[in-house]
């Protein structure tokens, strides 16, 4: 039987001294000029993100536990970027990275199955690419839109994140949304805590280390509110967004983690992989954006490494 998702993660985490989790949202207009396509095609496009991808991928190998490749970024450019993603997200896995694929699929269950089968399932020995470790999910439509994905997270050693509560300002309109009277009713971002939980908390989807291989994407608003759902799921892993240019912090993220350190991984995108477009950065490494990137990325894990200890 495969190795549990959350032990594998935890090992990681262990092993790079962090639990931080670098993004990789490639903006073509971002990328650095030498990898800039000289031809508007798909094709064009889809080889510049997949080569800034593999850049980045290179830069923070060892440094960090594991990357989160936005699959939104690379489907801008139909089939050849899916396909650049497949590939950059079997790099990862050779340069020794976890991978979270962010595909944030969440539709009835006849559509989550083909949409499991597509994002999670190993894929034949003639395809390339690979599936990743552990994929988003919106579990708005309910268990079994979820449930798919679980089922193969439980024979592959996989894991899933679903969305509880965004980084988003703007999501706290829907999420914050509060249900009934004064005195009984829980947010919107509550009732997802509890089915989470609920869809994880099976022995059979629990690792040796205690988390579950079914996780929630939750943004720390504030301290109590996160130290509330912290202790609402008590067996749930979190994949936590909102630091670096989302303008959270690492102490931010300090009421996310159990007391021994475990339990979350924290997610920094743009502040690492665009790091060389700061003015800083060009005076120190020049055209050199390859070490801005890998500088980024050790602040940015030696950070996430001091909220760990208590």
């Amino acid at each position: 039987m495969a190795e549990h998702f959350a032990d594998r993660l935890q090992a990681a985490c262990q092993r790079c001294g962090t639990a931080a989790v670098v993004g990789i949202d490639p903006v073509l207009e971002k990328l650095p000029e030498e990898l800039r396509p000289t031809t508007a095609t798909t094709g064009a496009a889809a080889v510049a993100v997949e080569r800034f991808s593999g850049a980045v991928v290179d830069a923070v190998a060892g440094l960090v536990p594991a990357v989160k490749l936005n699959v939104g970024f690379f489907e801008a450019f139909r089939g050849p970027g899916l396909a650049a993603y497949f590939r950059s997200v079997a790099y990862a896995q050779q340069r020794g990275l976890l991978v979270i694929g962010d595909i944030k699929r969440g539709d009835i269950g006849s559509t989550a199955e083909l949409y499991a089968r597509g994002h999670f399932e190993t894929p034949a020995a003639t395809d390339e690419g690979a599936v990743p470790d552990a994929v988003t999910l919106a579990g708005y439509l309910g268990e079994n839109a979820v449930q798919p994905f679980v089922e193969i997270a439980r024979r592959t050693g996989r894991g899933v994140y679903v969305l509880v509560r965004p980084s988003e300002p703007k999501a706290d309109e829907v999420h914050d949304f509060y249900a009934g009277s004064d005195a009984v009713g829980a947010r919107f971002y509550q009732h997802m805590a509890n089915l989470v939980h609920r869809w994880g908390q099976a022995p059979d989807l629990v690792g040796q280390c205690g988390w579950s291989c079914v996780g929630a994407v939750v943004a720390p608003k504030d301290r109590q509110s996160t130290a509330e759902l912290r202790a609402a799921m008590p067996h749930t892993p979190w994949l936590v967004p909102g630091y670096g240019a989302q303008g959270g912090t690492a102490d931010d993220c300090r009421a996310c983690f159990r007391r021994d350190g475990t339990g979350a991984v924290v997610n920094a995108s743009r502040s690492v992989i665009y790091a060389y477009q700061t003015s800083t950065a060009r005076e120190r490494y020049g055209a050199d954006w390859r070490a801005a990137i890998h500088a980024a990325a050790e602040t940015f894990g030696a950070d996430v490494a001091g909220i760990m200890q208590r």
